[in-house]
């Protein structure tokens, strides 16, 4: 199992030089640490995580390092022109020597990131399709021809052309129908922090029974906080997800009502890796068994940059080392 960041660009000062600094030192850190992946997350219009543009990004962070694998957690595509993702895909890839994963979703329930960028919610999970569909044909080097609903491209090939064929496609969705798409296409699956495990066991039998020779490639992404009792790691953590999980509350009784239940901050802290050292490592196991994920990809709760620094190391020399041991 492999070994990830998941970097939001958190901003508590509101310092969005500072939030970039930051977030790429513990990039570069991981790297020495030992990690095998960094994912960047593409938000909007929301000052404490400030990285709507996760491909320049990622461009970025691919001439900061050399060896870690890069992701996108993930391109909203029904915010963007896919013949735009393609070339940015294709030249991200290039750039980190083919080092690039795919990662892709609809968006979550924000009504201003679909108001603002003209994209009616009815549409959104057809167009994020339909893009991903022409940008895979671009990425494969061919002469495209494409009409679809909302896209369309006339004898177009990419330029550049990407490194990796293909480059590895991800899909973050919680819904039936696209759990089955992305196994009969033969994509990775993404879980984001909040989703609850429970639900996360459905979608992988339904992409196995989907795709009996399908490897969902699980991309689990979790919350982190350490702390000398799991008592105490607990009340930090309840502390610092509360206002998290009632901004997403109200806004999911809104637009997303059959997400609301994700947003229990007890459930919440349950399914992350959250306590002291030992428990984490329990608590990893517990998950490598129960899930084999590919990659294991961790969000440090902390607001704090040097604590988040402090988790990420600790983690790296003294948990992944019992669960070498271990196995």
């Amino acid at each position: 199992m492999r070994i990830g960041l998941f970097c939001t660009y958190e901003n508590p000062q509101l310092d969005y030089a500072g939030a970039f600094r930051e977030q790429t030192e513990l990039v570069e850190r991981i790297e020495v640490l030992g990690f095998e992946e960094a994912w960047i997350a593409e938000h909007h219009f929301n000052p404490q995580a400030a990285s709507p543009s996760c491909l320049p990004i990622l461009a970025y962070l691919a001439g900061r390092t050399s060896r870690i694998r890069l992701g996108s957690a993930a391109v909203l595509l029904p915010l963007h022109n896919p013949i735009t993702v393609a070339e940015d895909v294709a030249t991200v890839d290039i750039l980190s020597g083919g080092r690039f994963e795919f990662g892709v979703a609809k968006g979550g329930p924000f009504p201003m990131q679909m108001k603002h960028f003209g994209v009616a919610k009815e549409e959104a999970r057809d167009r994020t399709l339909e893009a991903l569909a022409l940008i895979e044909a671009l990425l494969d080097g061919a002469s495209v021809t494409f009409k679809g609903r909302f896209y369309a491209a006339e004898g177009l090939e990419l330029v550049p052309r990407p490194v990796q064929k293909p480059v590895p496609v991800h899909m973050a969705s919680a819904t039936p129908e696209t759990v089955a798409l992305a196994a009969r296409r033969g994509y990775g699956m993404m879980a984001a922090p909040p989703f609850p495990l429970k639900g996360l066991a459905a979608n992988l039998a339904h992409y196995r029974a989907s795709a009996p020779d399908g490897d969902p490639r699980l991309t689990l992404i979790r919350f982190l906080h350490l702390a000398d009792s799991r008592a105490q790691a607990v009340e930090e953590a309840r502390g610092i997800l509360a206002p998290f999980v009632e901004r997403m509350r109200a806004t999911t009784a809104q637009v997303r009502p059959d997400w609301t239940p994700w947003f229990e901050l007890d459930r919440m802290i349950a399914d992350s890796l959250i306590g002291t050292e030992a428990d984490v490592a329990a608590q990893v196991a517990a998950l490598e068994r129960d899930f084999a994920p590919r990659t294991l990809v961790l969000k440090p709760l902390a607001p704090s940059h040097a604590k988040r620094l402090s988790d990420l190391e600790t983690f790296a020399a003294r948990i992944r080392p019992q669960l070498r041991a271990a196995a």
